[in-house]
């Protein structure tokens, strides 16, 4: 068992077992208990590129202002890493994990479980809930209780998820907001992923390792207060530019 588990082959397989298996059994769930109640998943097609766009616009710009905030503190360094075939292959498989991993955690979090609490006591309670119940699914991430900075990452980025959810009415925002805030974070600048490592174009070094609050430590770029900042200044103007395009539509 230990050497399987220590083989690249195996664990990959199993973590795509795992992502078919969770979105198959969502679905499944949703379609015996669900779908005639007639509230829906979040998969509709109406500009549906716009808004896998927008998210994926919106996860880089929150990631990348991120990392260069931690960044000018001096706490981290780059080295690019030399561009080889292999490396190319895993940035690829990286990206189409992370697309399973965004698929799989909105299908649970935005989707079903947002779309079942909303629809018995509101929307309030529904984004509060998916927001707690995601933060707690990375309970056993390596790092996670190190100190409360990467608890406090994933319940606002759980919010931030939420919420673009509920403004586009849809999960295409929030499953490309996904894909771009972690693909960009593990595969390209090279920190952990909610405390788990990448394959990545850059390899990031610690300057000053005890600087975990800023840095992030273990637990990546979601472990630190820079990203906690990036984070409610993103809740805040998404939330400031669904309002105004509200009061421009109830204008006009």
């Amino acid at each position: 068992m230990a050497g399987m588990a220590g083989d690249p082959f195996f664990v990959k397989a199993a973590l795509w077992a795992q992502i078919i298996g969770f979105v198959g059994g969502v679905l499944l769930a949703y379609a015996v208990f669900e779908r005639r109640k007639r509230w829906a998943l979040g998969f509709g097609t109406r500009q549906m590129g716009r808004k896998f766009s927008a998210g994926v616009l919106l996860g880089a710009l929150l990631m990348s202002a991120s990392t260069f905030g931690i960044w000018l503190f001096g706490v981290i360094l780059f080295h690019l890493n030399s561009w080889t075939s292999s490396l190319a292959l895993e940035l690829v498989w990286g990206f189409l994990l992370f697309i399973g991993v965004a698929v799989n955690e909105e299908l649970f979090a935005r989707g079903y479980l947002q779309g079942l609490v909303k629809e018995r006591f509101g929307t309030t309670s529904a984004v509060v809930v998916s927001t707690l119940v995601f933060a707690l699914l990375h309970s056993f991430n390596p790092g996670m209780w190190n100190n409360p900075v990467p608890l406090l990452n994933l319940l606002l980025a759980g919010l931030l998820f939420g919420l673009c959810r509920e403004y586009s009415n849809s999960l295409w925002m929030p499953i490309g907001l996904h894909l771009s805030w972690n693909y960009l974070q593990g595969c390209i600048y090279g920190f952990e992923v909610s405390g788990t490592p990448m394959p990545s174009l850059f390899t990031l070094k610690m300057s000053y390792p005890n600087s975990s609050l800023i840095s992030g430590g273990s637990f990546g770029a979601e472990g630190s207060l820079v990203t906690t900042m990036i984070l409610m200044l993103g809740i805040a103007g998404l939330v400031l530019y669904y309002r105004r395009q509200s009061q421009t539509v109830h204008t006009n």
